[in-house]
């Protein structure tokens, strides 16, 4: 933990918020909400360069019904609960899960109202807190926040999907607005459109003109759309227009992302001079191609989105925070603008839960682990998230709790703070152009990309500590500077993105020192050759799983799983894959899939001397999803069937990344773990929520002697006894024989006789240990690093290796300074 503050900054804090605080309309009233709202979250807001409020007015009706009177009351989110209950299948009135009104007194909000509420906003930030304040509207296309009769009365034509001549559907009673839908004609007046809307209006014209007119009037400085609205319409399950559960592809390529696209081209033309803002679906770039053929390329290319959509928040409802990691790193390979963001979810304004309070337990994981996430660019260097954003502010009673940010603050601060400045144990190579491209030639395509990503999903829930992602495009521009940087990492590559230049300026950087793992199906004839395999009958099904790679220890007599269950329609096509040639020495088998005498090869690394210290590991993979229902996640197949995507964490051990788990059972769920760089340190970030899992590690340097901690030092790997949520510095590794008890903690600066110091890191228990130190590289070059063993400063002259200490044969205490 560094003594320094940080100079860090953000671009913009956004807070967002519903209309529940405010209990009345008076202006005073009124004001006193804004001043609170905002000085609750100052000391986040004072990190950055501005800041915005998100209004959550109601479901965006609010817009369409918009027709110039100021005087006309809005139907608002005054409730709690499902708004719309028929469209979630709540037919009866006294289901507690049906919207109810949050206070009998639920204040009655005119146009006049809301627009006096936005100015409010701008004016107290100015006049109290010398801050500029842009406040945003939201539109969401679904029914749960409040009632709306223009959707679900007037135009119900609008919640209806049409592809290919017929109405796609997944259920029956839910549906979302349908961004390419045309409007039925009516006589009402609306703003924009005072004789009534004509038959056939496009929809997206439609909110385009009526936001034209909203926005500047209401006083709004941009609009957000909300839950996949004009991405998907199928935002909240993992299907889609493209893949129902049983078959994929379903859709033509063509008119799919023709259709989502004439929706923004409406839309942009109509309202062109207003940023907008998106939440996107809950999935990642390539789920998305997949299931539903989304151009999010050319919504980026196009410049319609100035952001892309930040993390889901989905991940405190289902716990599915592989998902989360996954899809964000996704959709931040490329950017459309300068920046991307983060959202954090505190609070909930129109359901029971308060995720802060109850379903994170007041545990920051969801903090930590995505803000270790970070893109790398064309020059090497690590780009973090310049916006922050939290949903909501209050809760679903209007309560503005003081506590929440007290809380909060401080864990986003630190994490800010700590934010990665260097690549992780992994670099995703993400293919954000081919994936696009893939689908476009061929919509056959989408089952190979549909694999890979959700494998990665699969991958980062069983622990694989993934948070740097870099484009291809990006990888192809850099120069010998820029891949230089790449040598403390190794690339995490899909197979399907081997094509073409890629293949070839990946294969050169492996031959030239790069090391790299390969997932999916390898089809590049030169890549078959570099990875010493070739193609035979292909094998699915019920499967047995060999593997010489260390397993995680489950205690007592249970075993993991040895079987499998391959389908190939989701799993990247057959398991065909067998060694070129057995005899090669360069080749290391690390896994197996077999029925009967045909064996299939699932795991693998290569090495020659003649690639300077390049190293490739290859995992074929699977899925272990059970298809054919309708459902928001795939559907695990039974506890007997093992989920192999735990191959790609058990192979970074070739690399010299132990990186096991302890179990009691099997079906335990595995802690998250992400590795990041921080001034040269290493930051150990992950979350256990199954409190019984432990873990065990061993680095290239050795076992990591975090910060705080004790652990067993030998020749193996260590144990640790991490927090439930661990966000925790590593400075020094070792590497010792005998095995003893080695303890960590960070003493006072004490002054030595050469220096202020700023930092003391003890270590005590060492035997004969090669100690590796990593200090900041300002106070190594500087020569401020001291290391004292026996009471003796240790002369460093011949210890230093590019950006660490490696000092040998040490033991009992050591003391480190700068």
């Amino acid at each position: 933990m560094g003594r320094a503050k940080s100079s860090k900054r953000l671009n913009r804090v956004t807070l967002e918020m519903s209309l529940k605080p405010f209990t009345s309309m008076e202006p005073s009233a009124i004001e006193a909400v804004c001043e609170e709202a905002i000085r609750q979250w100052m000391p986040l807001i004072g990190m950055a360069d501005g800041c915005s409020m998100l209004l959550w007015v109601a479901d965006g009706s609010e817009i369409l019904v918009w027709d110039g009177n100021w005087e006309r009351e809005i139907e608002w989110g005054r409730y709690i609960g499902f708004a719309n209950e028929d469209k979630f299948g709540h037919t009866d009135k006294n289901d507690p899960r049906v919207a109810k009104l949050y206070r009998s007194d639920a204040c009655s909000i005119t146009y006049a109202d809301l627009r006096f509420i936005v100015a409010a906003f701008k004016r107290i930030a100015e006049e109290k807190f010398s801050i500029r304040m842009e406040v945003g509207a939201t539109f969401d296309a679904g029914p749960e926040f409040a009632y709306s009769d223009f959707k679900y009365k007037h135009h119900l034509e609008i919640n209806h999907a049409e592809l290919g001549g017929k109405e796609v559907a997944l259920k029956a009673d839910y549906t979302v607005i349908c961004t390419w839908s045309k409007l039925n004609g009516d006589q009402t007046a609306y703003a924009a459109y005072p004789d009534g809307i004509s038959e056939g209006t496009p929809f997206g014209e439609f909110l385009g003109r009526q936001c034209a007119s909203f926005l500047p009037e209401l006083g709004f400085d941009y609009i957000w759309f909300s839950n996949g609205f004009g991405f998907s319409y199928f935002p909240w399950t993992y299907l889609g227009a493209n893949y129902d559960g049983t078959s994929m592809p379903l859709a033509n390529y063509e008119e799919l992302t023709g259709k989502t696209l004439s929706f923004w081209e409406h839309f942009k033309r109509e309202c062109p001079g207003y940023r907008t803002e998106v939440r996107g679906t809950n999935f990642g770039t390539g789920m998305d191609i997949a299931k539903d053929f989304i151009p999010l390329a050319e919504l980026y290319r196009r410049k319609y989105i100035e952001f892309p959509p930040p993390n889901s928040p989905w991940g405190a409802l289902n716990f599915d925070f592989g998902l989360e990691i996954a899809s964000h790193m996704s959709r931040i390979a490329v950017l459309p603008g300068e920046t991307y963001p983060y959202r954090f979810y505190p609070n909930d304004p129109w359901f029971w839960q308060n995720p802060w309070w109850d379903l994170y337990d007041r545990e920051p994981h969801d903090i930590y682990c995505p803000l270790t996430v970070a893109r790398m660019n064309g020059e090497g260097e690590l780009e973090n998230p310049g916006i922050i954003e939290l949903l909501t502010i209050d809760t679903e009673k209007g309560e503005l709790n003081p506590d929440c940010p007290a809380e909060i603050i401080p864990h986003l601060r630190r994490a800010i703070q700590d934010f990665p400045d260097q690549a992780g144990i992994l670099t995703w190579l993400y293919p954000f152009k081919e994936y696009h491209e893939a689908v476009a030639a061929s919509e056959n395509e989408a089952n190979t990309i549909f694999f890979e990503e959700w494998f990665v999903r699969n991958a980062v829930n069983q622990g694989l500590p993934l948070n740097t992602v870099l484009s291809t495009d990006e990888f192809a521009a850099m120069t010998g500077e820029g891949k230089g940087k790449l040598r403390e990492t190794i690339l995490f590559v899909p197979a399907s993105g081997l094509i073409g230049a890629n293949a070839r300026l990946l294969e050169a950087f492996v031959r030239e020192g790069g090391r790299a793992i390969i997932y999916g199906a390898v089809t590049d004839p030169q890549w078959q050759e570099l990875l010493n395999i070739r193609q035979d009958s292909g094998l699915e099904g019920e499967l047995e799983l060999a593997s010489t790679l260390q397993p995680d220890t489950i205690r007592g007599d249970a075993a993991a799983s040895r079987i499998f269950k391959h389908d190939p329609l989701i799993g990247g096509g057959v398991l065909n894959e067998i060694l070129a040639d057995a005899d090669d020495w360069a080749t290391k088998v690390c896994a197996t899939a077999s029925r009967d005498n045909q064996v299939r090869i699932l795991a693998l690394t290569r090495e020659l001397p003649e690639w300077n210290g390049g190293k490739v590991g290859w995992v074929r993979g699977s899925l272990p999803f059970e298809g054919g229902e309708v459902t928001q996640l795939p559907v695990r197949q039974p506890d007997a069937y093992s989920d192999i995507s735990i191959l790609v964490r058990l192979l970074l051990a070739e690399f010299g990344y132990e990186l096991n788990q302890i179990k009691h059972e099997e079906t335990n769920k595995p802690a998250l773990l992400f590795v990041s760089r921080h001034d040269n340190g290493f930051y150990f970030t992950g979350g256990r929520q199954d409190t019984s899992v432990a873990l065990s590690m061993r680095f290239p340097d050795g076992v990591p002697v975090i910060a705080g901690q004790t652990i067993r030092a030998g020749q193996g790997e260590a144990a640790y006894s991490l927090d439930r949520t661990f966000h925790d510095e590593c400075r020094v590794f070792v590497d010792q024989r005998e095995t003893t008890t080695v303890f960590c903690r960070e003493y006072m600066p004490n002054p030595t006789p050469r220096k202020v110091t700023v930092r003391f890191i003890h270590v005590t228990g060492l035997r004969e240990a090669k100690v590796t130190i990593y200090p900041p590289l300002a106070s190594l070059i500087a020569g401020e690093v001291e290391v004292r063993a026996d009471n003796v400063y240790l002369n460093l002259e011949d210890c230093v290796f590019g950006d660490r200490l490696v000092i040998s044969n040490i033991s009992g205490e050591m003391e480190v300074t700068w």
